[in-house]
């Protein structure tokens, strides 16, 4: 791995501190850069397996979940800037602006800004004691909770609602109850056999689970003190809740790509090269917004709807 050389003033900037990030500032420096590198993330903990936090959900410290501890940043020399998000991209003069009103500037720049827990619109969901799972102080949040909850609600059923039942299930027994769109938990991305498995396991781990409720036209109800208390589903029926973990998929990150001016593909994400090289020549982009070509099509995809494809 090569080392930083003062004399080389080029700066990459990584604005992003998750995997995508990271990954990029390792293969800058296993590829022999000695530049600058700079990765500004908006958590304030250094990157770590988002994947487990459903899968840990109830005893799990996310500290532990670190994918480079700081004595590899230090090694590296890789300068993470924790808890700093960035405003807005100066593509002329090269400098990306903080939210504290500072600026850096750049030789080169990489977003991999991925995306962030979609936040359902339903009634009463801004109650205190609905979550949306995407990052390590959400899963703290919801671990502490769920420790004093008697009645926890997941509603939907997808991956990550069906692995946050899973987890909590296991840990208090007969306390979970799943509410879903389908016939059976992820049904639409693995079909209905391998689904009624995984409703058969989560029944087994004493979770209850309600089938094709309309989890958009659901509500959630509350005490004077703001607090949820049940989750009333569209046919009426209540469920008690004194916590609610919604999964209901991501939102991308594509808002300082497209304030920059940068192209823009159809499925949503910041259309890149074979190389990851946006409408900019100095702009890359990786992870959850890339929006790259497909060897097996030509296209321009990102990475979740080509796998989504193929199941």
């Amino acid at each position: 791995m090569a080392k930083r050389d003062p004399a080389n003033k080029t700066r990459m900037v990584i604005v992003g501190g998750g995997a995508a990030g990271l990954n990029c500032a390792e293969t800058l420096r296993q590829s022999n850069f000695t530049g600058e590198i700079t990765v500004i993330s908006n958590e304030k903990v250094l990157p770590y397996d988002r994947t487990l936090l459903s899968k840990v959900l109830a005893t799990g410290d996310a500290s532990k979940l670190s994918l480079r501890e700081s004595g590899f940043m230090d090694t590296a020399d890789i300068d993470y800037q924790l808890g700093y998000s960035v405003a807005s991209i100066d593509r002329d003069g090269k400098t990306v602006k903080l939210s504290d009103g500072s600026s850096i500037p750049y030789d080169k720049l990489l977003l991999a800004t991925g995306g962030r827990a979609r936040v359902t619109k339903n009634p009463g969901s801004d109650l205190k004691g609905v979550h949306f799972l995407r990052t390590a102080a959400d899963q703290t949040a919801i671990k502490e909770q769920a420790k004093k909850a008697n009645n926890i609600v997941v509603v939907g059923g997808g991956f990550i609602s069906s692995e946050v039942t899973a987890n909590l299930a296991k840990t208090y027994k007969g306390k979970v109850s799943m509410v879903c769109d389908t016939n059976v938990p992820m049904e639409r991305i693995f079909g209905y056999d391998v689904g009624a498995m995984l409703l058969t396991e989560h029944e087994r781990n004493g979770a209850k689970v309600y089938i094709n409720r309309d989890v958009m036209n659901i509500k959630y109800s509350g005490d004077k003190d703001g607090n949820v208390t049940s989750v009333v589903l569209e046919n009426g029926y209540e469920l008690k809740a004194d916590l609610v973990v919604v999964g209901a998929g991501i939102e991308l990150n594509t808002e300082l790509a497209k304030s920059a001016g940068l192209d823009m593909d159809p499925n949503g994400g910041v259309h890149t090269n074979p190389f990851m090289q946006t409408s900019d020549s100095n702009v890359f982009a990786a992870g959850d917004i890339a929006s790259f070509p497909s060897w097996h099509t030509g296209s321009n995809i990102r990475i979740e709807h080509w796998i989504t494809a193929q199941d």
